[in-house]
């Protein structure tokens, strides 16, 4: 028995414009890869083969093609997410690495001052995170 495949039939000259520059130079690499899969899917490559190529399973690529008949470009980036909320604000998180930085050997330290100074409890580890994200390689970055 013959597996059923799905194929994009037409793609205009723009939405190939578009979609050759998101599998070139966009920063997700899911937009990448599901603009890759919409391209191969025009050119005719089966849903299995696409799947290959782009390390995804079958049924990932069948949902883009879907996706992709739905909604068009709008459908290649991801839709919004849960999860738990930042502890700390950006303005909060520059506070809490400069007095991180005031007192580098300590740790336990640096995160009374830091729940002292904001009003928020965080882990030492939360610390160590921040200084880590912050700065490149426990140096400061310029």
């Amino acid at each position: 028995m013959k597996v059923p495949t799905k194929f994009i039939k037409t793609l205009s000259e723009e939405e190939t414009a578009k979609l050759v520059e998101n599998h070139q130079t966009n920063e997700n690499f899911r937009v990448r890869n599901r603009s890759h899969a919409i391209l191969l899917s025009f050119e005719g490559y089966p849903i299995a083969e696409i799947a290959s190529i782009c390390h995804a399973h079958r049924n990932a690529v069948s949902r883009w093609l879907e996706r992709w008949k739905e909604v068009g470009l709008d459908g290649l980036a991801d839709d919004n997410r849960t999860g738990r909320p930042r502890l700390l604000s950006d303005s909060e998180e520059a506070q809490a690495v400069e007095i991180a930085l005031a007192n580098p050997r300590f740790p336990a330290r640096q995160r009374g001052e830091i729940s002292a100074a904001l009003g928020k409890e965080i882990s030492v580890w939360k610390v160590k995170d921040l200084l880590k994200k912050k700065t490149r390689f426990g140096k400061e970055s310029s």
